[in-house]
């Protein structure tokens, strides 16, 4: 066959082996087109029938694609689920939804082979505390209750102790599971103004002040130091006019552990920052001339009081005290083995009240023993010890990273101490497991030197500056 004939088979040849196939994607794209389109419109009883699941279909996939925006929304998710308009929405739970959509986006990262940040050897006692829960439900009062308890643990609350370790791979997701959050705990703060004026405290939409409180606390800390202490004054200006909402917000829900947390990582802060200091004195004063006309409630108001001129200690913890109390002594009764997993509300005089003992480590301590509490305490000690480490080299690339995962991880150790419970509270172990984050991000660098800086591009000038 001469090269002509050659050339003229294969270019008719080529009609049949799909590699002239686009001169056909166009009119097949169009049929396609026409055919969805007519049967959408067919079967979708009006415009918002065809919407919602577009738009579901689209939030689905970014949340599979970036796990990381779902496990930030996991995080605040019960503090918005107990609105009634919220929960009718759909008829599982959101918590596990998300919570399967996390496991998902994880198994893909797998699949794509994503690299796990190393998850550092503390993370033992973990496993310690797992197997105290287990062998607890040998001996608790209601075998129904303990095993609730525990199987919560491992699914819901061991979630955000281990997640962060797959989804928050990267220095760019751990920025975009920052964004997700704040623009979340942000929405849900501003909900919380629509209550100025009102008589009682503000809350979230699952009528929570506590939560209310954190997550306030956690969105000052975010807009602080990923915004406030990295920009240069007229900046500052526009992030301020932004604090401005979770400050109402934290203040109007009269939460004191979150008050108090956020008052004292600001002035520390401040102080290793010397040049936001005149920021703080002008937002402060500006803050007590506007606090009268704000239209925060005055229960809100009087419950913070209560910092300053309660008479002792029993009388600003309140019911709190009693609880601490009924742990304090249910662990001198049984200091080896506790009372068995969920056992401090059926072993209270009242169970109905003495439900749990707001604090974490008393909280253990009565239902499982010294053991785990020592395991709970020797855990939050090496978080804390790292995190004081990566805080003493400001020219990190990753330092303001440690500057607020510190924040968040006072924060959290305030929390677990003053309305503890470890599995509501899964804010705390999330906060414990971002300082480890940073840690693998610092030896992922070590190991790959020429890894761009990401957020603390600016560390070092402001530690030059300061």
């Amino acid at each position: 066959m001469s090269l002509t004939n050659q050339m003229k088979w294969a270019r008719h040849s080529a009609v049949f082996d799909g590699s002239s196939s686009i001169g056909w994607s166009g009119p097949a794209i169009a049929a396609c087109s026409i055919v969805t389109g007519i049967a959408i419109f067919w079967l979708a009883a009006s415009p918002t029938a065809l919407l919602i699941p577009v738009v579901a279909i689209a939030t689905l996939a970014c949340l599979l694609i970036w796990p990381e925006l779902g496990l930030a929304l996991y995080v605040v998710v019960g503090d918005v689920k107990g609105d009634d308009r919220v929960a009718s929405l759909l008829p599982f739970d959101f918590t596990l939804l998300l919570g399967a959509i996390v496991v998902a986006g994880i198994a893909l990262n797998f699949l794509r082979k994503r690299r796990l940040v190393p998850i550092p050897p503390s993370y033992f006692l973990f496993v310690v505390l797992v197997r105290l829960m287990a062998a607890s439900l040998t001996y608790t009062p209601v075998f129904d209750a303990g095993l609730e308890k525990f199987v919560r643990f491992l699914t819901v609350t061991g979630l955000v102790i281990v997640a962060p370790f797959a989804v928050l791979d990267t220095p760019k997701a751990f920025k975009r599971f920052l964004a997700a959050f704040g623009t979340a705990a942000f929405a849900i703060c501003a909900w919380s103004l629509s209550d100025l004026g009102g008589s009682e405290r503000l809350v979230t939409p699952s009528s929570n002040t506590i939560g209310l409180g954190h997550i306030a606390c956690a969105l000052i800390f975010l807009i602080w130091f990923a915004v406030i202490a990295r920009s240069p004054f007229p900046r500052r200006m526009l992030a301020y006019l932004l604090l401005i909402v979770p400050a109402l917000a934290l203040v109007g829900s009269g939460s004191r552990g979150p008050a108090i947390a956020c008052g004292v990582v600001i002035l520390i802060s401040v102080f290793f920052m010397q040049r936001l200091w005149i920021d703080l004195l002008f937002f402060a004063l500006l803050g007590l001339v506007a606090l009268p006309f704000a239209g925060i409630p005055e229960t809100a108001l009087g419950y913070l009081g209560t910092l300053g001129n309660s008479p002792n200690a029993a009388a600003l913890l309140g019911f709190r005290g009693d609880l601490l109390s009924q742990a304090w002594s249910l662990f001198q009764q049984h200091p080896l083995f506790g009372v068995g997993l969920q056992g401090f509300s059926y072993a209270s005089p009242n169970p109905a009240l003495y439900n749990w003992p707001h604090n974490i480590f008393l909280e253990l301590a009565s239902e499982l023993g010294i053991v785990a509490v020592l395991a709970a305490a020797t855990l939050f000690a090496c978080a804390i010890w790292e995190s004081l480490r990566q805080l003493r080299n400001a020219y990190s690339p990753y330092f303001t990273f440690s500057q607020l995962a510190g924040a968040l991880l006072l924060s959290g150790i305030m929390n677990a101490t003053n309305t503890g419970d470890i599995n509501s509270d899964r804010s705390t172990w999330l906060f414990v497991s971002l300082v480890f984050v940073i840690r693998g991000f610092a030896l992922q660098n070590a190991e790959n030197p020429g890894v761009p800086v990401q957020l603390g591009h600016r560390s070092a000038e402001l530690a030059a500056t300061r």
